[in-house]
């Protein structure tokens, strides 16, 4: 019976042998579980085009809004709004590199409402606006465009 105790307790205290996995105090507590994670990159990702609403995030992997925020929070470092924001900045970014499509296009390509939207919220992100960022980093050639 003492060796149980010793046992129990050990486990308790989060003392385990390195043989076995790591104690519970390593794991993050109260975020996403990895699946949920994969399933809402992936969402968000093929959905930046378009309204993405944290109910529908929450209702994806199975959360109530409240505790959903939380967990997201707690495993993306952000709100789901700010990471959604995020996600559209980076891939305006990428479009603004390698396509020749207007600002007011690339705009509504990632979800925002006009080009004058994606100009504040850019510049918030990046301290440049987008025609700023793009003019010092474009090139016709990396865009597929020829230029003759």
């Amino acid at each position: 019976m003492d060796g149980f105790k010793i046992s129990a307790s050990g486990v308790l205290a989060g003392d385990w042998d390195s043989a076995s996995r790591a104690p519970a105090k390593d794991l993050a507590r109260g975020g996403l579980a990895p699946w949920q994670v994969r399933m809402l990159n992936a969402h968000i990702d093929a959905n930046l085009d378009s309204d993405i609403r944290v109910e529908d995030l929450a209702a994806l992997v199975r959360l109530s809004v409240s505790h959903f925020g939380r967990a997201f929070k707690q495993s993306f470092g952000r709100s789901p709004h700010a990471h959604v924001i995020a996600e559209r900045i980076a891939r305006a970014q990428v479009l603004m590199l390698e396509t020749a499509e207007p600002l007011a296009q690339i705009a509504l390509d990632v979800g925002l409402s006009d080009q004058s939207h994606l100009s504040r919220l850019f510049r918030q992100a990046t301290g440049d606006t987008p025609f700023a960022w793009r003019r010092a980093r474009w090139s016709p050639v990396g865009a597929g465009v020829t230029v003759q």
